[in-house]
C-alpha cells in the first residue's frame, strides 16, 4: 500500500472538503426552493378550486334561501327562526367571508 502525498496540509485538505460540502449544500437548497415553489403553486391552485366551490355553494344557498322565503309564510310577529334558516344564514356568512378573504389574497 503506497501512499501518495498530495502536498496539502491537513488544514488545506479540510478547507477543500468544506468548500465542496458548501457547494453541495447550495445545490440542495436550490432544489428544495424549486420544489417548495412548485408545492406553493399547487396549493394556490387547490385554494382557487376550493374558493370556486365555496362561491358556487354560496350562490346556490342564496338561491335556495330566496326560493324558500318565497314559499314560507310566517306570522308577522313571530320572531322564531327554523334551524334551516339559521344554517342558511350561517352558510351565507361563511361564504361571503371566504369570498372577501379570497379577493384580498389576489
Amino acid at each position: 500500500m503506497s501512499r501518495k502525498t498530495t502536498g496539502l496540509t491537513p488544514l488545506e485538505t479540510r478547507k477543500q472538503l468544506l468548500l465542496v460540502e458548501s457547494e453541495l449544500n447550495r445545490a440542495q437548497l436550490v432544489n428544495e426552493l424549486r420544489e417548495f415553489k412548485i408545492e406553493l403553486h399547487e396549493l394556490r391552485n387547490q385554494m382557487n378550486a376550493v374558493g370556486s366551490i365555496a362561491s358556487s355553494a354560496a350562490k346556490l344557498t342564496d338561491t335556495f334561501s330566496r326560493i324558500r322565503s318565497a314559499f314560507t309564510h310566517r306570522e308577522p310577529g313571530d320572531g322564531s327562526k327554523s334551524w334551516l334558516s339559521t344554517a342558511l344564514s350561517g352558510a351565507q356568512t361563511v361564504a361571503s367571508l371566504f369570498g372577501a378573504f379570497r379577493s384580498r389574497s389576489k
